[in-house]
């Protein structure tokens, strides 16, 4: 039997998710809170943002954000199970 993921993967796979997460705030400058990820992905396409940061909010919920620390902790969640869901239990990739 293969061991579950170590946690310095689970580590890696956070920083690589909060430095998502940066680059996404850095696109996101200037958007007035509360706003929906409609209004975010057009701020971030204005930006110039790259394929990560837009997929990533294309992947958020359909709700309003108050702000980015929401936006923030729903990337960063969705990417971790993301990263959970590519190891199953006995080791093996889906």
């Amino acid at each position: 039997m293969n061991p579950a993921p170590s946690h310095a993967s689970a580590v890696a796979s956070r920083d690589i998710a909060n430095a998502l997460a940066d680059r996404v705030q850095s696109a996101l400058d200037g958007v007035t809170w509360p706003a929906h990820p409609a209004t975010l992905l057009e701020c971030a396409a204005g930006y110039g943002a790259g394929r990560d940061v837009m997929d990533a909010l294309r992947g958020l919920p359909d709700e309003a954000y108050g702000s980015f620390p929401e936006v923030s902790a729903s990337i960063v969640a969705t990417q971790m199970r993301a990263h959970q869901s590519e190891s199953a239990p006995d080791g093996t990739t889906h």
